[in-house]
């Protein structure tokens, strides 16, 4: 069983319900369920209709003179808790550290190291798949998960593939928020070359639309565009050490013209995201 199995004891649509809905185009409404607000039983009665998770993973870095420092998890929690809400999926506790050690020369950036990330997430899947998760999607904020996250969940899919854990391997997909079709033209369409790598003025935009008030009046001049060898050799934050990469980008941003970032640009980059992230969980469910 990864979506329902019969109608939820609560009187709700079941997992099925929702997204034969969703298919239609059928608006939706669901209380948002967080697993750290759920109580033990009701995460039980849970798994009775759905057996997927949604989780977001962000970093605890620097972004620029002007972005919060909890820009990627921020983010990629405000998608997740619009899927979680549409479709009435659980979603459970974020993933909030990660690989930053090229941000360490600025204050307030927290990184792990990419082996620390793979154990983490190899735990929290196996802990949940213990008790009868078996889809598990992870909505990214931070270039610097995808490839750890990728060769954690290929480690855990190796524990059935060596025949070392009984029954059916479960079933992983990290998606950045970015990647969604319809979010990634709007930011492509008003942003060009000003979108950059690090600090972009998309996911400035998308804190500065669930967090008003918190935009910082500091001048930042448009940094100069990245060249196209820069964005292939080192996308997914694939960056050198932190001394060097402060060296290149004195003010933490990388290409990225922040202040073009604007709190109803935000507001539709996430609405976009939120219908992206409904497709492909709902096209993630249907997979064998």
């Amino acid at each position: 069983m990864i979506g329902a199995v019969g109608p939820g004891t609560d009187g709700e649509l079941d997992m099925e319900e929702r997204v034969g809905a969703e298919k239609q185009g059928l608006p939706l409404s669901s209380e948002l369920m967080l697993l750290i607000h759920a109580t033990s039983p009701e995460v039980a009665a849970y798994l009775q209709r759905s057996r997927a998770i949604a989780i977001p993973m962000g970093s605890t870095e620097q972004h620029g003179p002007v972005g919060l420092i909890g820009t990627d998890t921020l983010a990629a929690e405000a998608v997740a808790h619009g899927l979680g809400g549409r479709l009435g999926v659980l979603v459970g506790p974020s993933v909030g550290l990660s690989v930053a050690q090229f941000n360490l020369g600025f204050a307030g950036t927290v990184s792990i190291r990419a082996r620390t990330l793979m154990a983490l997430l190899e735990d929290y899947v196996l802990s949940l798949a213990r008790q009868g998760f078996e889809r598990f999607y992870f909505v990214n904020g931070h270039g610097a998960n995808i490839a750890p996250a990728r060769a954690a969940f290929q480690d855990i899919y190796a524990r059935w593939s060596l025949g070392t854990m009984p029954g059916h391997a479960p079933r992983c997909r990290l998606r950045s928020w970015w990647e969604y079709p319809a979010a990634d033209a709007l930011r492509k369409r008003w942003y060009g070359d000003g979108e950059g790598m690090h600090a972009t003025p998309s996911e400035i935009s998308i804190t500065l639309h669930v967090l008003p008030g918190s935009d910082r009046a500091v001048a930042a001049p448009r940094p100069p565009a990245l060249p196209a060898a820069f964005l292939r050799d080192h996308g997914g934050d694939n960056h050198w050490d932190a001394a060097t990469h402060r060296g290149q980008f004195a003010d933490g941003r990388v290409g990225s013209d922040s202040a073009l970032a604007r709190a109803e640009h935000g507001r539709e980059l996430l609405a976009a995201a939120i219908d992206g992230a409904c497709d492909d969980f709902t096209a993630f469910l249907e997979e064998p």
